[in-house]
C-alpha cells in the first residue's frame, strides 16, 4: 500500500517532467543555457524514474531484483550528482548571460561529481556510500553516505549563495525582482533536501525540485512574452498593454518619454549590427539607471526607440518641472558615459516628453503621438546643432 502511494504520488509529476523535457527540446537547444536547462530536466525526470523503480526492487527476494536494485542505486547516485552540478552550471548561466562560463571554472566544478562518482562506483565492492544487503535485498546507507550528501548540497547551496549575492547587489527594480524569482526556485531544492536529511524517508527533493524547473520555465516563458530579448527590457506588447490600463485610472498623472539613439544607422553602417546591439544595451542600462527610482515603466518601443511611462499623484505642473529635470539628467548620464567610454563613436539620445490630458485608449494614443511629436522636434534641434559644429 505504501508503495501504490509513493507511485501515485510521483506519477503526475513524472508525466510533468516528460512533458517539460520534450517541451524544451522544442523550443531549440542551440543556447548554451537552453541545453543546460534541458539537461537538467531530463536528469531530474530520470531521477524521478529511478525513485519508483528503486522502491519497487528493494526488499523483494528474487536474485534479479537483487543485481537490480545494486544496478538502479548505483545509477541514481551518479545521476543525482550529475543533475545537482548541472543546477549550478544553469545557475552561473542565468545569472551572467552575457558571459560564458571559464574553462577553469567548469573543470572545478566537475571535480567533486567525478571523485564522488568513483566512490559510488566502488561502492558496489566496499560498501563506502551505500550498500545493499544480499539475504533481504535491502538499501542502507554506507558510513560514508554523507561525502554523496555532502557533494549534491555543496552544488544546491552554492547555486542559492550566487543567487542570493547577485540579488543584494543588483540596482535595478526590474532586474532584483526577476532575480527574487530566481532566488526561490533555487532555494527550493536546498530546504527540500534538508526536509529529506532530517527525515532520510520522506524523499521529496526530486519532486521540488522538478517543480522548481516547471516554475522557472514558466517564469522564462512569460518573461519571453513581456520582455525584449536583446534589452531586457519591457516590450512593445506589454508596454501598450499597460499605458491602455493605465489611461483609464484618474488617480494618476501621466507622462510619457519618448527616447530614440542618434544616428543609429551610422553606429551599424559603419561598425556593424553587433555593435549596434551593443549600443541598443547599453542605451536601455543607463535610462534603466537613471530612472531606477522613479514609479514609471521602461520599454524598448522598437527599433532604437525606448518609452519611459511615468505615472505620479501629483498635480501635473509638479511633473512637468520634474520632466524637464529627468531629460536633463538623462543627456548628462549619456555625456558622462561619452566621456570615459573607449567606443569608436559617441553615443547620444534625443528626448521628447508630453503629457496625458484626458482619460480612456483615444487619450493614451494621443498622449504616443504627442511624445513621438515632441521626440521629432528634439532630434531636428540635435541634428541642428550636429551640423552647425561639424
Amino acid at each position: 500500500m505504501e508503495l501504490f502511494y509513493f507511485v501515485e504520488a510521483n506519477v503526475l509529476v513524472l508525466i510533468l517532467g516528460c512533458w517539460l523535457s520534450v517541451t524544451i527540446k522544442k523550443e531549440g537547444t542551440l543556447r548554451a543555457s537552453n541545453q543546460i536547462f534541458f539537461r537538467m530536466a531530463v536528469c531530474t525526470t530520470i531521477m524521478l524514474l529511478l525513485d519508483g523503480l528503486c522502491a519497487f526492487a528493494n526488499g523483494r527476494p528474487e536474485n534479479s531484483f537483487y543485481i537490480a536494485n545494486i544496478v538502479l542505486h548505483t545509477v541514481r547516485h551518479i545521476v543525482a550528482l550529475y543533475a545537482s552540478q548541472t543546477w549550478l552550471l544553469y545557475t552561473l548561466h542565468f545569472l551572467r548571460p552575457k558571459q560564458s562560463i571559464p574553462k577553469w571554472l567548469r573543470q572545478a566544478i566537475l571535480v567533486p561529481f567525478g571523485i564522488v562518482s568513483i566512490l559510488v562506483l566502488a561502492s558496489i565492492f566496499t560498501k563506502w556510500l551505500f550498500f545493499v544487503d544480499k539475504y533481504t535485498n535491502l538499501y542502507t546507507r554506507g558510513k560514508f553516505s554523507f561525502i554523496h550528501n555532502l557533494a549534491t548540497y555543496t552544488y544546491f547551496g552554492c547555486s542559492a549563495h550566487f543567487s542570493l549575492v547577485k540579488m543584494l547587489k543588483c540596482k535595478f527594480k526590474q532586474d532584483k525582482m526577476c532575480l527574487t524569482y530566481f532566488l526561490v526556485f533555487v532555494l527550493m531544492p536546498v530546504a527540500s533536501g534538508i526536509i529529506t536529511l532530517i527525515f532520510p524517508y520522506f524523499n521529496i527533493v526530486w519532486i521540488f525540485i522538478l517543480l522548481s524547473l516547471f516554475a522557472l520555465f514558466t517564469r522564462v516563458q512569460f518573461a519571453q512574452i513581456v520582455k525584449d530579448g536583446l534589452t531586457g527590457l519591457n516590450n512593445r506588447n506589454s508596454f501598450d498593454n499597460y499605458i491602455y490600463s493605465i489611461s483609464y485610472d484618474k488617480a494618476f498623472s501621466a507622462c510619457l518619454f519618448m527616447i530614440d539613439i542618434n544616428f543609429f544607422k551610422d553606429i551599424n553602417d559603419s561598425y556593424g549590427h553587433p555593435e549596434g546591439d551593443q549600443a541598443l544595451e547599453q542605451t536601455a542600462k543607463i535610462i534603466s539607471q537613471i530612472l531606477k527610482d522613479e514609479n514609471c515603466m521602461i520599454a524598448r518601443y522598437g527599433g532604437d526607440e525606448f518609452a519611459a511611462l511615468f505615472v505620479s499623484t501629483e498635480q501635473l505642473q509638479k511633473v512637468a518641472v520634474n520632466a524637464e529635470a529627468l531629460r536633463l539628467a538623462l543627456y548628462k548620464a549619456f555625456a558622462d558615459y561619452n566621456s570615459t567610454s573607449q567606443k569608436p563613436y559617441e553615443l547620444t539620445i534625443s528626448v521628447g516628453y508630453a503629457f496625458m490630458l484626458g482619460r480612456g485608449e483615444e487619450s493614451a494614443e494621443q498622449l504616443i503621438k504627442a511624445s513621438d511629436q515632441s521626440l521629432y522636434q528634439e532630434k531636428q534641434r540635435i541634428h541642428t546643432l550636429a551640423n552647425r559644429y561639424k
